[in-house]
Formats: C-alpha cells, structure tokens, sequence
C-alpha cells in the first residue's frame, strides 16, 4: 500500500499532593496536563489517513480514602477539559465529568466483599473524529465522524474475596451501561487505498450507539510469592449488546487458564495452558465467527548476581501445541492469525 506517516508528538504534566489526614480522610488531588500533535499524513498525494491535529487536555483530579467502621471507603473526582483542533475540519470541546465510590468490608479475617459505582465520560479520540484514509495496520480504510458526542458510562461491580493464606481466590461481576458507545462499524464494502470501489480494505466507520457490557471474572491462586511450586486458576467472560439490539463488534471470547510456576533461589520457571471457546456472538456487520483454541506457553529463566549488575537469562517457548489461534477482539481475526509455534531467547540487565 501506499505510504502514511504517522507522527506523534506529546508533553504530559502531572503534579500530585497528598494532604494530612482530616477527618479521618486520607488523600491526594492533583492536576494533569496533555499536549499534543498527531497526524498519519500520505507521502504519496493520496487521502490523509488523519489529519495534523492540536490535542489539549487539562484536568483536576482528587482521591480520598477513609475507614467507617469496619467499612473501608475510597472515592474519587475528575473534572477534564479536552480540546481537539485539526488542520481543515471542525474543532471540538469536551467537558468531561468523572467520579467513584467503593467500599470494602472484611466481614471475617481474611475474607473481603466489595462494591464499587462509577461514572465516566470519554472524549471521542483523534482517529475516531477525523479519519478518513487508509489504515493499513488493520487492512482498513477508516472514516472517522467529526460530531461525535462525548461517551458516558455508568459502572457497578460486586467482588469477594479471600486475601490471606497460601491458597487465595477472588471473583467479581459488573455491568457497563453506556450512552453514545463509539465503536468502529466494518462494511463489506471493499475500498482500495483511495477510498474508490476496490479489493483491498475494508471500510471502517466510526459510529455511536447506546450499549451496555456485562461479565465475570474469577481467579484461585496457591503461593504466589513463596518459594517453590505456585498455581493459579482463572475464567473470565464479558457480554457486549446495543441497547436497540444486537451484539457489539469484536466481542472477546470466553476463556478459562490453568498455569503453575516452581520458584527456587535464582531460578524461575512455569507452564500455562489457555483454553477460550469459540466467539459466534457477531454484530451485524461482522460474517465470521472465530474458532476456539488453546495455547500452551512455558518459560524458564535464571538470574545470574554480577557486581553492578542482575542478568536475568530467558527462554521463553509459546503456542506450543501450533495452534491456529485467531484473537475475537481484533480487527484482523480473519486475516493473521497469531504466531505458530515460537521459541525467544533473551537476556534482561538490571542496574
């Protein structure tokens, strides 16, 4: 394809303070500022894949902890200004408005039930606003929407836990609902790298929709930070519908993963076995399912204490079984799947 040049440039500043106790009220607030120019401009006259654009971002945060009793509470705000200026399109100005509120409660020694809610707003990103080229990293051609509105969501999640001894789990549920979710809509259009009628890239549009997300996710671990043998169980799950019906694109697939680890002085090794299932639950825009897999991975690594210096050797062997492992949650599941059978070999310096 032709070639796009993307540049990126950024400052970011963050000043935190963390204030005495007052009240029982331990805390910090801060402020936090982005600058940046981004673009992913043609070197060959064609469209540009995104236009030069002046990102500003000012925001004031604070994060408060406190103990009620037995109950362990934790809040926070976050007040943001986001300004999106391109070159040649319409120039955007978001409010942006966050806040949560947890609690936890050990209601026995070394167990913990939680609850937190919170609500977050989302400025559309660069891409999302004012694409409107080729992206070949995802065999795309992309047309972002310059009106789009910013995103809400309204979060609540429920965990229980156990947090003491060799043998620890823990396991939570929670539900996304979110007005004017932005997502990329894929066409069975084919385009070619001008945006004419053609066989190369698919088309990508940026749209928003009510949506709401749901899932779970559980995890059983043995030893995790002691010498010798350590396991870990875990399964997770996640729904993604829009609200007027049907599923949102690349939804993840169920997985479940069993791994275990051996910890002995300067050694360190493990195996892990991932199994997920196969992912029908298609937006309407989307005509492949993807199949389900497993991937067995191992390493070993030894770490060699020099003067100055920890040398950390490696080797790390994955999808062990070759198999043919397609991801659901990337726009390019149907055309590269991930590596077969692979073997690294490194070495890490600490110093």
């Amino acid at each position: 394809g032709p070639e796009v040049l993307f540049a990126n440039r950024s400052l970011e500043t963050r000043a935190e303070l963390a204030h005495a106790p007052i009240a029982g009220l331990h805390g910090t607030f801060g402020v936090q500022t982005e600058n940046t120019h981004f673009s992913a401009l043609s070197a060959e006259g064609g469209p540009d894949t995104v236009p030069v654009t002046h990102s500003k971002t000012a925001a004031a945060f604070i994060v408060e902890e406190a103990n009620a009793g037995p109950l362990r509470l934790s809040a926070g705000l976050r007040y943001e200004n986001v300004e999106r200026d391109p070159v040649g399109n319409v120039k955007r100005s978001f409010d942006l408005g966050s806040g949560s509120f947890g609690a936890a409660w050990p209601f026995a020694p070394g167990y913990s039930v939680g609850a937190t809610v919170s609500y977050a707003q989302r400025a559309p990103a660069i891409e999302e606003l004012y694409s409107g080229g080729p992206h070949d990293a995802t065999a795309t051609f992309d047309i972002g929407n310059p009106s789009l509105d910013k995103e809400i969501s309204r979060n609540v999640e429920l965990s229980l836990a156990k947090t003491s001894g060799l043998l620890r789990w823990k396991a939570n549920v929670y539900r996304n609902n979110v007005s004017d979710f932005i997502y990329g809509r894929i066409d069975d259009a084919l385009v070619d790298e001008e945006g004419n009628p053609g066989d190369e890239l698919r088309l990508r549009r940026f749209e928003q929709a009510d949506a709401h997300i749901r899932g779970a996710e559980a995890e059983v671990t043995w030893n995790q930070t002691g010498a010798g043998w350590s396991g870990r169980l875990f399964a997770d799950t996640s729904r993604g519908k829009l609200d007027a019906g049907g599923n949102l694109p690349l939804q993840p697939a169920d997985r479940i993963g069993a791994s275990v680890g051996y910890r002995q002085g300067d050694w360190r090794g493990g195996l892990s076995l991932v199994h997920a299932r196969g992912q029908d639950r298609l937006a309407a825009s989307e005509t492949t399912a993807t199949p389900a897999y497993n991937q067995l991975n191992a390493n070993i690594s030894y770490t060699q204490h020099l003067e100055r210096t920890d040398l950390t050797w490696f080797l790390l062997a994955k999808n062990l079984l070759d198999d043919d492992i397609r991801v659901s949650t990337s726009v390019l599941k149907d055309i590269a799947p991930l590596p077969g059978r692979n073997v690294v070999f490194g070495v890490r310096a600490k110093f």
